[in-house]
């Protein structure tokens, strides 16, 4: 058996991926699927960290309730907070391709639907001549993109959208994340329909600010809602 997924991008670093990540994964669960949630390399972080408060890849599996070993849903953690590039060199540790997409390739055979959520932005570099945007072409997924509500978000969604289409990877469609507590003003109202005009693809959600984002509170109280708010995403 092969699943269907997602490769979950973003404009920028914290526009909300795994928030979006978060939902999608409950969002198949609620459709009744078997969801495998992977970040597989996250900088910024302990490596010896356990805590869904400090670690996405944490915070994902606890999202989905399933008891994987840690090293399946992240296998390339770094404390320095900078593009895993620049982390692996100031830390000594090489990245090596082999296992971020058997990783993939693992879940692909155990589970209905898989989502990879990415590290920043499309070109962020991994390793030298292997960036975000081929992990995705590798990992066989077409993008869902999240763009945050903000000046500027139409630019920098334009400029991913457009460099994923030089490189020919098939992009599903647009999540907004609204990532800051605070009303959204009359210019980021209109965003949406800005961004569908310009890119040409469907925004397909558009999540509210989650004030107590806790793994918890996903698996719960914010079910119902979550299916209202991504019933687009097929």
């Amino acid at each position: 058996m092969s699943a269907r997924g997602y490769f979950i991008t973003g404009t920028d670093t914290g526009v909300g991926k795994t928030v979006i990540t978060a939902c999608l994964t409950v969002l198949f669960q609620n459709r009744g699927l078997r969801v495998g949630a992977i970040k597989p390399i996250e900088t910024g972080v302990d490596p010896e960290c356990r805590s869904s408060a400090n670690s996405d890849a944490e915070f994902l599996q606890e999202v989905a309730g399933t008891d994987d070993a840690t090293n399946a849903a992240c296998l390339y953690r770094f404390r320095t907070p900078a593009a895993p590039m620049q982390a692996s060199r100031s830390e000594g540790r090489e990245i090596e391709p082999g296992p971020l997409l058997e990783s993939i390739r693992n879940l692909r055979e155990t589970r209905d639907v898989v989502l990879v959520e990415g590290i920043g932005g499309l070109l962020v570099p991994i390793f030298p001549g292997f960036c975000v945007a081929d992990l995705a072409r590798e990992s066989g997924f077409p993008l869902l993109l999240v763009s945050r509500y903000a000046v500027g978000t139409l630019n920098h969604t334009a400029l991913t959208v457009s460099e994923a289409r030089r490189r020919d990877l098939e992009i599903t469609g647009i999540i907004l994340n609204h990532n800051e507590n605070r009303p959204l003003d009359a210019v980021e109202l209109g965003q949406k329909a800005l961004i569908e005009e310009l890119t040409g693809l469907p925004v397909l959600a558009e999540c509210p600010f989650l004030q107590t984002v806790h793994p918890g509170r996903f698996r719960e109280t914010l079910r119902p809602e979550i299916d209202r708010w991504f019933e687009k995403i097929p």
